[in-house]
């Protein structure tokens, strides 16, 4: 059996993992976000890190919840997806955890066809309920939806 390492971070006080493969680092929010005119509500901005121009997505306005505030406990992970770089706030980074594929439960089909397409399925360790995130359709969705709305 094969098991994935995702690193976990809290987005509304719950627990969401996104394959560690796909995280480059972890840094705190910078002093300047520079924002981009006629953008969706989550893309924050973009960011200068170290030469290279970075979106800011806010997964918490991605995924419908009420706005996170940003603070100095809110931190970017800084993710590579098919050769773009993207950093997502989130609240904290906690840990990294191997997850067999045993453990992975897959979405209902109908939580599937109403739902975000960017869910993989749910981690399940012991007690634990970690909402396991598939970076690629992420990338796909967020772009989609905002190049939907400068149509």
């Amino acid at each position: 059996m094969s098991s994935i390492s995702y690193i976990v971070f809290m987005l509304n006080k719950e627990e969401y993992g996104i394959e560690i493969l796909y995280a480059q680092e972890i840094i705190r929010i910078p002093k300047q976000i520079s924002q981009i005119p006629n953008m969706p509500s989550y893309v924050e901005g973009v960011i200068n890190l170290r030469g290279k121009v970075l979106t800011v997505i806010n997964l918490s306005k991605r995924f419908g919840f009420e706005e996170t505030k940003l603070t100095t406990d809110s931190r970017l992970l800084i993710v590579e997806l098919d050769n773009t770089m993207l950093a997502l706030v989130v609240e904290d980074v906690s840990e990294i955890i191997s997850f067999e594929d045993s453990s992975i439960e897959k979405l209902s089909s109908l939580i599937a066809q109403i739902g975000n397409n960017s869910l993989k399925g749910i981690g399940k360790i012991e007690e634990r309920l970690i909402i396991l995130l598939d970076a690629s359709k992420l990338k796909t969705e967020v772009f989609q939806q905002s190049i939907g709305l400068e149509k």
